[in-house]
C-alpha cells in the first residue's frame, strides 16, 4: 500500500471515531434532555426540597381543682452536620463538649465523622449526629450564643409528672418511645396526643433551609387538656393512708377508692404498693407487679362486705323484715329438700332479727336469708340479683387492665355454694365491683357508673369540647329499700356493731366490716386474711363512699376489718371531711336521686 493511501485510510478511520464519539454525545444529550428530562428534573427538586415534621404538644391532665398531674416540658436534642462545619469551628469542639457535659472526645468524633457506612455498605453523608438529647432552654441559648451554624437544635417534648407517684394507677405514663402504656394517659390518648406540624420548603447545597422558598407550613395542633373527678387532696391523704398502714401491718397490698355515692365520680383510688411515675423505667423504683392498678386488676373474696346483696334482695321482694327473726344457732337448715350445713359464725348469737343479724355480721343469719331468697324466688333470680349489684361485670373504669370477677352460675352450684354465696364466699370480686355495690344502698339503690373523667377542654381556650355526666349502670333496689339498708349498716357502726371505731360523730357512718380467709394451696387459711370496710356516710344525705382493703395484714390475732380496716376509714373519712369542707349532720331527710338510665 502507498503511503498516501494508508494516511488516508487512517484519516477515514480517525473521522469514523471522532464521528461516533460525536454521535455517543449527542444521543446522550438527547436522552438527558428530552427522554429522562422528567425524571432528572423530580430528582433534583426532592434533593432541594425538605419536609420538617413541627412537633405538637401533647395535652395536659389535670385534677378536678385544676391542679397539674401530667404535662409535656420543651426540650431539645442537640446535633450537629459536620459537612457544614466552616474553617476554625471544628477546633471549638471543647466549648460545645462543655457547655453540653458531654465528652469532648464524643463531640470531636461527631466533629470530624462525616460520612457513616450504611447497611447495604455504601458510604452516606452524615446531616445530624445527636450530640446530647433533651437538654433544657438554657443550655440551648448558650449552644446558639456559640454562632456555629452548624449546630442545631431540635424541639420535642418530654413527658413530666410534676407530683410523682400521686394517683400513678390512674395517670398511667408515657414511655421513652412516646407510647402511652397505662391509664388515663392510654384511654385518652386520641384526645391528648394532638397532630404534629410540617414545614414543606427548598435547601441550598449546604442542606439548610431557604426560608423564602417555603411552599408550604401547617401549625401543629396541641392535645386537649382532661381534666379529671380527682382531688389531689383527696388522693394524697388515702396514700399516705396506705403509706402508714403498710409500715403498721406490713401486708401484701392494698386499696383505698373514695367516690361521690351518687355521681359515682371518683375522688381518690390509691394503690399500695405505688411508683414514681417519672422513674416508671428504673426496674427497682418501679417494678411491674407495683404498677398494677389492683382496684380493678385482682380478685379477692369479699366476704362480710358481700353480706348487703343478700339482705337487700329480701327486703327488696319483701321476704323478710328488719324484725325477722333467724335461728343463728342451727348448724343445718333443709334447702330444697335437703338438709345444707351453714358456716360457723365468729360468736354465738342464738336467735336474732335482721337489725342484730346485721349489725354483728352473723354467717349463719345471712345464709339463711340468701337461702330462703334462692329457694323461693329460684336460683336463677338470685344470680340476677348478685349481677344488679354490679357482679361478674367489668365496671367500665376507663384504666384498662379490668377484669369480671368470678361468678359462679347456678347450673354450676353444688351443695356448699348456696350455703356459702351469701356471707361473701364462692365469690370473687374487685375493690372496685365492691365499692359501687355498696355505694348503690348510698345512691337510693342505683348501681353508679364509676367516673374518673369530667371533662375535656380545648388547650388554648379552656372551653369544655366534651362534657362527662354521671350516669348510672341500672337499678338494683328501690329507693325505699335503699333507706332501710342503710339504716342497718348504720348500726353496723355503732354501740354492739363490728365497726363502731368507723363513726365519725355528727357524721352519722354506716358500712360493713369483712374479714375474708384467704384460699391457700385449696382451703381456707386461718392465718391469711383481708380486712376490708366499705362505707358511706351521711346516712341521710350521703356524700362519701370509702372503701378500704388491707391484704394479709400482720401483726397479733385475727386482722379483722373491724381492727384493721375501719380505724383506716376514719382517718381518711375526717381528712376528707375537713379538705371538702363537709358540714356535720343530725338527721337530714335522704334526697331524692333519679335514675339517670344506662
Amino acid at each position: 500500500m502507498s503511503l498516501p493511501h494508508a494516511r488516508r485510510t487512517r484519516y477515514r478511520l480517525l473521522a469514523w471515531v471522532v464521528s461516533l464519539c460525536f454521535l455517543a454525545v449527542i444521543t446522550r444529550l438527547v436522552w438527558l434532555h428530552w427522554v429522562d428530562a422528567p425524571r432528572l428534573r423530580a430528582e433534583a427538586l426532592q434533593a432541594r426540597r425538605v419536609l420538617q415534621e413541627k412537633p405538637c404538644r401533647r395535652g395536659e391532665i389535670r385534677d378536678a381543682q385544676d391542679n397539674l398531674l401530667a404535662v409535656s416540658e420543651d426540650v431539645w436534642d442537640i446535633g450537629v452536620d459536620p459537612d457544614s462545619l466552616v474553617k476554625g469551628e471544628r477546633e471549638r469542639a471543647l466549648e460545645v463538649a462543655t457547655i453540653l457535659g458531654q465528652p469532648l472526645l464524643k463531640v470531636r468524633l461527631a466533629f470530624e465523622t462525616a460520612t457513616r457506612t450504611d447497611d447495604a455498605g455504601e458510604e452516606k453523608a452524615i446531616r445530624w449526629a445527636i450530640l446530647a438529647r433533651e437538654v433544657n432552654e438554657d443550655t440551648v441559648k448558650r449552644i446558639k450564643a456559640l454562632g456555629i451554624k452548624a449546630l442545631r437544635a431540635e424541639l420535642k417534648y418530654r413527658r413530666n409528672y410534676p407530683k410523682g407517684q400521686l394517683a400513678a394507677h390512674v395517670l398511667g405514663y408515657v414511655n421513652k418511645e412516646g407510647v402511652p402504656a397505662s391509664g388515663i394517659e392510654s384511654v385518652m390518648n386520641p384526645l391528648l396526643v394532638g397532630q404534629n406540624g410540617w414545614i414543606e420548603s427548598e435547601r441550598d447545597g449546604r442542606h439548610r433551609e431557604i426560608a423564602s422558598n417555603r411552599l408550604r407550613e401547617v401549625a401543629p395542633v396541641d392535645g386537649s387538656t382532661v381534666v379529671l373527678t380527682i382531688n389531689s387532696l383527696v388522693q394524697k391523704t388515702c396514700e399516705d393512708a396506705l403509706a402508714a398502714a403498710a409500715a403498721r401491718y406490713n401486708p401484701k397490698s392494698g386499696i383505698i377508692i373514695v367516690s361521690e355515692p351518687r355521681t359515682g365520680r371518683i375522688l381518690g383510688l390509691a394503690n399500695w404498693p405505688t411508683y414514681d411515675l417519672n422513674r416508671f423505667f428504673d426496674a427497682k423504683a418501679a417494678p411491674m407487679d407495683s404498677q398494677r392498678n389492683r382496684a380493678v386488676s385482682d380478685v379477692y373474696e369479699p366476704g362480710s362486705v358481700f353480706k348487703i346483696v343478700s339482705i337487700s334482695g329480701a327486703l327488696e321482694e319483701r321476704l323478710i323484715t328488719p324484725n325477722s327473726v333467724f335461728d343463728c344457732g342451727a348448724t343445718s337448715v333443709p334447702y330444697r329438700g335437703r338438709m345444707v350445713s351453714l358456716p360457723a359464725d365468729s360468736h354465738a348469737i342464738g336467735a336474732a332479727d335482721i337489725r342484730e343479724i346485721v349489725r354483728e355480721s352473723s354467717n349463719r343469719g345471712t345464709v339463711q336469708v340468701g337461702m330462703q331468697y334462692a329457694e323461693r324466688l329460684g336460683e336463677d333470680k338470685y344470680f340476677a340479683l348478685i349481677k344488679s349489684f354490679g357482679f361478674g361485670a367489668n365496671t367500665g373504669l376507663i384504666t384498662g387492665a379490668e377484669v369480671p370477677g368470678l361468678l359462679i352460675p347456678p347450673k354450676r352450684w353444688d351443695g356448699m355454694t348456696i350455703s356459702r354465696m351469701p356471707m361473701g364466699h364462692s365469690v370473687s370480686v374487685t375493690a372496685m365491683q365492691m365499692h359501687f355495690a355498696m355505694s348503690v344502698v348510698a345512691a337510693e339503690g342505683l348501681l353508679m357508673q364509676p367516673q374518673l373523667v369530667l371533662r375535656v377542654e380545648d388547650p388554648k381556650t379552656k372551653a369544655t369540647v366534651l362534657n362527662y355526666g354521671p350516669r348510672s349502670r341500672g337499678r338494683a333496689i328501690t329507693a325505699a329499700t335503699a333507706a332501710q339498708m342503710a339504716t342497718l349498716l348504720r348500726a353496723v357502726c355503732g354501740k354492739g356493731g363490728t365497726a363502731p371505731i368507723a363513726d365519725i360523730p355528727g357524721y352519722e357512718v354506716a358500712g360493713k366490716t369483712g374479714t375474708t380467709q384467704k384460699i391457700i394451696n385449696g382451703h381456707y387459711s386461718s392465718t391469711h386474711h383481708v380486712a376490708s370496710f366499705a362505707g358511706f356516710f351521711p346516712v341521710g344525705d350521703p356524700k362519701l363512699a370509702i372503701t378500704v382493703i388491707i391484704d394479709e395484714p400482720q401483726g397479733e390475732g385475727i386482722a379483722y376489718g373491724g381492727k384493721v380496716s375501719a380505724p383506716i376509714f376514719r382517718d381518711v373519712a375526717e381528712k376528707c371531711i375537713r379538705w371538702l369542707d363537709l358540714p356535720p349532720v343530725s338527721v337530714v331527710p335522704r334526697g331524692h336521686v333519679a335514675d339517670l338510665g344506662r
